[in-house]
């Protein structure tokens, strides 16, 4: 094969590149081809600005710093709640025990807005939003609003799954891959910690999108991945928040973002 490359190679194959994950023959050819190409050469450029732009705000080290420290507090803030209501609680209901008194307990509803999905199993992954403030890590649990311009990186701790894909879906249903944007899914960085998707998404337009990652042992078809989203999409009566988690094995998580 020569070294050379007859077309443009893909914009996922350019941002592969520029984050430092094609093979070594894959990359020489895509790196000489966009040496003599502006279009492809811009496309770079753009990965790297956006980047940087992605990352300039706060770096991934202090936002994870106050990730733990919201989290502590927020434990804390919990701990503290559920003391005082057993100390109020337990007065009460030895009260009732001693004059006998039959009382129907009327249930509570749980009227949170569950608009994420995260799978039981070891593989997690999450959702980053960087712009003009500090980075932010999105919830599962309840829609995310983004701002103009916001952009969004997806990571993942793989434990003992072997792929990734990524993909989303829009109010309207129509399913995007993000990650391959064809073909099976990625094989997973090796090692423990975070790894990080290549490049950072812009969602354009408005309205609600629900993004989901997908860890698996086995590689899955983004054709099947896809057909799966919409399935579940047409389950939830076409009520992008209500879907359920995709009939594909692997963990999968869910994030709901509010686009602008």
């Amino acid at each position: 094969m020569s070294a050379q490359l007859s077309e443009h190679p893909t914009e996922w194959t350019l941002r592969r590149l520029h984050a430092g994950e094609l093979p070594v023959d894959e990359a020489t050819r895509t790196r000489t081809h966009a040496a003599t190409c502006e279009q492809c050469t811009a496309v770079l450029r753009d990965a790297a600005q956006a980047q940087q732009q992605f990352e300039s705000a706060l770096p991934f080290e202090r936002f994870e710093a106050g990730v733990k420290q919201a989290e502590e507090r927020l434990r804390k803030e919990d701990l503290a709640e559920r003391t005082s209501r057993q100390r109020w609680v337990g007065p009460v209901f030895a009260l009732a025990a001693m004059v006998l008194v039959a009382v129907a307990v009327r249930p509570v509803l749980n009227t949170s807005l569950s608009a994420g999905v995260r799978t039981k199993g070891g593989a997690e992954a999450e959702l980053r939003i960087g712009g003009e403030g500090a980075q932010r890590e999105a919830r599962t649990d309840v829609p995310e609003p983004l701002k103009a311009g916001e952009l969004v990186r997806l990571g993942y701790s793989p434990d003992a799954r072997k792929y990734v894909l990524a993909l989303s879906v829009d109010a309207a249903g129509e399913v995007t891959p993000l990650y391959p944007e064809a073909g099976q899914s990625l094989p997973v960085e090796p090692g423990p910690g975070t790894h990080w998707l290549p490049g950072s998404l812009e969602f354009t337009g408005s309205g609600a999108e629900r993004v989901v990652v997908l860890l698996s042992d086995a590689p899955v078809e983004m054709n099947a991945a896809m057909a799966a989203a919409r399935q579940s999409f047409e389950a939830s009566g076409r009520n992008v928040e209500q879907m359920k988690p995709l009939d594909v094995d692997g963990d999968q998580t869910h994030w709901m973002l509010l686009k602008p």
